[in-house]
């Protein structure tokens, strides 16, 4: 997490969440550097950012809900980060859930997703139909 690309991101989320105010941004620089010191000192350095990466996805989804405006700032900042990454590098896969009427958000490939599960009498969206 030394890399150019960790800085962006850290610094980025940083100023995504100062938007909750100041005790937030502190307290979200806090739990990035702790992170960053979890997957340096674990065994498994994989499965910790996994983990970790799931708690973000928490964080940032309810960022978006608070406030829709992030959303372009986030692509930005998704976009800035691959531009950071070796070309031909690692392939990252994740999978998001919602459930129970939930609300999921995802960055992938530099794309902020946004999908939405209404009531299960609800008719399907097109965006429904292509999952």
């Amino acid at each position: 997490m030394a890399s150019d690309a960790w800085q962006t991101g850290r610094n980025g989320v940083v100023r995504l969440f100062q938007r909750r105010g100041d005790a937030q941004r502190v307290s979200h620089e806090g739990q990035l550097d702790h992170h960053a010191t979890l997957v340096e000192w674990t065994g498994d350095p994989d499965q910790a950012r996994q983990l970790i990466v799931a708690q973000r996805q928490l964080e940032l989804a309810q960022l978006l809900t608070e406030h829709p405006d992030a959303e372009s700032e986030l692509r930005r900042l998704v976009e800035e980060i691959q531009s950071e990454f070796p070309k031909g590098g690692k392939n990252w896969v994740m999978t998001n859930f919602s459930r129970d009427h939930g609300t999921a958000y995802g960055a992938m490939g530099g794309n902020v997703i946004h999908r939405h599960r209404g009531m299960p009498s609800d008719p399907p969206t097109g965006e429904d139909q292509r999952q």
